[in-house]
């Protein structure tokens, strides 16, 4: 069984009806492995989908979003994110939500979903995989 963080983008995929990113959740369901909605990532999807008006897309995430875990930015997450801010501060640096996402994932044991694999790469230790890809 896997833990699998979504980042915004593969939400986003989702929303948009992409095949490659519906057939992965569905062999995650189909295998038992655990998806994790990071409370950062439904801040970043929520704050798009109101700001652009999209009402019945966000009626579809807020329902898919009831069915999967979410995972908090606790303290745990916050001291990773120090570090990993600390690791990335010499000229490699990416925003402070990636930060926090990566912490999340890192933290909780997941590997996380994202097509963000130049950024995400960055952070040692990070587990991920791009479904976009595969």
């Amino acid at each position: 069984m896997a833990n699998y963080c979504l980042d915004s983008n593969v939400i986003s995929d989702m929303l948009r009806g992409d095949l490659k990113v519906i057939n992965h959740l569905k062999t995650v369901r189909d295998n038992d492995d655990i998806l994790f909605i990071p409370s950062i990532v439904y801040y970043e999807v929520v704050r798009g989908l109101k700001a652009a008006g999209k009402t019945r897309i966000l009626e579809a995430f807020q329902n898919f979003y009831e069915r999967v875990e979410h995972l908090s930015l606790d303290m745990n997450a916050i001291e990773k994110s120090v570090e990993i801010y600390i690791q990335l501060r010499k000229g490699q640096n990416i925003e402070d939500n990636d930060i926090y996402i990566a912490a999340i994932a890192m933290v909780n044991g997941c590997k996380l979903v994202t097509a963000n694999t130049r950024h995400f790469g960055r952070v040692e230790g990070l587990t991920f995989v791009n479904w976009r890809d595969s």
